[in-house]
C-alpha cells in the first residue's frame, strides 16, 4: 500500500475515505429449527455472503429441558435456536464471498458431554488459503455460553470440538463486520490551462487531465490500466501511456493524461468530471473537478 495517513478534510494531503461498514449477525432465529441431525445447514445464508460447508455435523435445534428433541438441554445465546454438534467430526467451516473481519460466535457445552474434562473448542481463520489466526476455549458447564473471536480479516472459518468422546456442544450468534475497500481522495485538474474547464461536446479531440502527486501519493505507483475518466470511464488516449511532469512546481511528479471527449460520456447536464483508478497495490482512488460542457 502506498504511504497514507488519516487526516482532516481541510488538509492538503490525500484523504483515505473508509466506506460504510456493514455488520452481520446469524442467530438462527429467522427460520424454523430443523430438529433433525440429518438436515445440515449449508446455503441458507448465502444471501449474506456466507456458505456453510458441513461434513456430518451442524443442524439447527431449539428448545430447552430434558424432554426437548435431541436432549441438548441448552438454549441459544440469543434465542432458543442454536447449531448443534454431535456427529463424528464435531466441526464445520464457513466460506465468505469476500473477506470479513471481527468474526465472533458463542459456544456452550450440551447435555451428554462428559463434564469438566479437558475438551475444548477451537476456531481457525483463513485468508487466501492460509491460516492467519486461531482461537480456542475450554468448554465450561452445560448451557454456559462463551464467546470465541477472530480479530483480523478472514475469508474462511473452520471450527471443531476436540477431546473425549461425547463432547456435544452448541454454537450460536455468529457475527462479523465487512468493510468496502478504502477510497483515496486525490486532486486532479481538468484542462489545467483554463479556469472554467470548458468541454466541447461532440468534439473528436481530447481533454487533458492532470493527476497531482502528493507527499503520500506517488503517481508513479498508479496502475495506468485502471484509469477511467468521466461517466463512461474513458481510458487514456495515449499509445505510449501518460507522461510525467511537475505541473504545480511542488517538487513532486504529476501525471498528465488525455482522454477522448467522445468516450467520456459527459453531457450538457454534467457539472463535474471524475478520474478514478487504482495503485499497483490495489488501493482505489478518485478525484473530481468542475467542468463546463459546451455545444450540443
Amino acid at each position: 500500500m502506498t504511504r497514507m495517513q488519516f487526516i482532516g478534510l481541510g488538509a492538503a494531503l490525500p484523504l483515505l475515505i473508509a466506506l460504510p461498514i456493514g455488520a452481520a449477525v446469524i442467530d438462527f432465529e429467522d427460520r424454523a429449527a430443523a430438529n433433525n441431525s440429518q438436515t445440515l445447514i449449508q446455503y441458507e445464508y448465502s444471501d449474506m455472503g456466507v456458505t456453510f460447508a458441513p461434513t456430518d455435523d451442524g443442524a439447527t435445534w431449539d428448545g430447552f429441558g430434558a424432554n426437548e428433541r435431541g436432549g441438548w438441554q441448552i438454549s441459544g445465546s440469543s434465542g432458543p435456536t442454536f447449531l448443534g454438534f454431535d456427529g463424528e467430526s464435531y466441526s464445520t467451516s464457513l466460506r465468505f464471498d469476500e473477506p470479513i473481519e471481527g468474526f465472533e460466535l458463542d459456544v456452550a457445552r450440551a447435555a451428554g458431554a462428559m463434564p469438566f474434562y479437558l475438551d475444548y473448542f477451537q476456531m481457525t481463520g483463513f485468508l487466501d488459503g492460509k491460516i492467519v489466526e486461531s482461537s480456542a476455549v475450554y468448554f465450561a458447564g452445560v448451557d454456559v455460553w462463551q464467546t470465541v473471536s477472530l480479530t483480523g480479516p478472514v475469508d474462511k472459518v473452520v471450527w471443531f470440538g476436540i477431546g473425549l468422546r461425547g463432547h456435544r456442544y452448541g454454537v450460536d450468534n455468529l457475527r462479523w463486520t465487512s468493510q468496502a475497500p478504502q477510497l483515496l481522495a486525490v486532486q486532479i485538474d481538468v484542462r489545467p490551462d483554463s479556469e472554467e474547464n470548458p468541454i466541447q461536446l461532440g468534439s473528436r479531440g481530447v481533454v487533458p487531465v492532470v493527476l497531482y502527486g502528493e507527499i503520500d501519493f506517488a503517481v508513479e505507483d498508479v496502475d495506468v490500466d485502471t484509469l477511467a475518466f468521466g461517466p463512461d470511464a474513458a481510458f487514456i488516449a495515449h499509445r505510449n501511456g501518460p507522461h510525467f511532469d511537475d505541473i504545480d512546481g511542488d517538487g513532486l511528479l504529476d501525471m498528465v493524461l488525455h482522454h477522448r471527449i467522445s468516450e467520456t460520456g459527459l453531457t450538457a447536464y454534467d457539472v463535474e468530471a471524475c478520474l478514478s483508478g487504482q495503485t499497483i497495490d490495489g488501493l482505489s482512488f478518485e478525484g473530481c473537478d468542475d467542468v463546463v460542457p459546451v455545444g450540443r
